[in-house]
């Protein structure tokens, strides 16, 4: 599948069957995380792969945000101390690199006809306690992973005004061709 056919077909998955993802299709989404660029170069991204079905379960119970039962997530996290040798930006640039690498995910799993999601409304001091994240560490978002239960619907339109574009200056609309 080439980028734009993902692009066209990735969406938040919610409901997933209880097969597990393979070590191939795990790997094929760390790899996607990792191609993601940081800011300045600096090494301040993690990423923890989550299988355990009794540490999923326990997560999910803090996190709001997980309405289904992925059968994996990938946790993409800041070690703060490196990120802060940047001062100010590296706090910034962390949060947006790390949404980067789970846009990478969400393709890539969509790519694979594997269901992703990103959720960021969970307790993030039970999460770090639980995959004993470090103190000096900041979780930036979480991504439930795992076969979609059913065909999932066609995407929703956007809302009105979402997909405004402009050229050279606000208010000038861009008319692609």
């Amino acid at each position: 599948m080439d980028l734009f056919e993902a692009l066209k077909k990735r969406r938040a998955i919610r409901e997933f069957t209880e097969d597990p993802l393979s070590d191939e299709i795990i790997s094929k989404l760390v790899y996607a995380a990792s191609r993601a660029s940081t800011g300045n170069n600096a090494p301040y991204r993690r990423i923890l792969v989550v299988r355990d079905w009794k540490t999923i379960r326990l997560i999910k119970q803090l996190s709001p945000g997980i309405l289904g039962l992925p059968t994996a997530l990938i946790v993409i996290f800041t070690e703060m101390d490196i990120a802060n040798e940047l001062g100010k930006l590296g706090n910034i640039c962390s949060t947006i690199d790390a949404g980067a690498a789970a846009e990478n995910v969400a393709l890539a799993a969509a790519s694979m006809g594997i269901g992703a999601c990103f959720t960021r409304s969970y307790s993030e001091a039970g999460v770090k306690e639980i995959l004993d994240i470090p103190d000096n560490c900041r979780t930036e978002l979480m991504l439930q992973l795992g076969h979609p239960k059913r065909e999932q619907p066609p995407p929703l339109r956007p809302r009105a005004g979402a997909d405004a574009v402009y050229l050279n200056r606000y208010g000038l609309r861009w008319e692609s061709k």
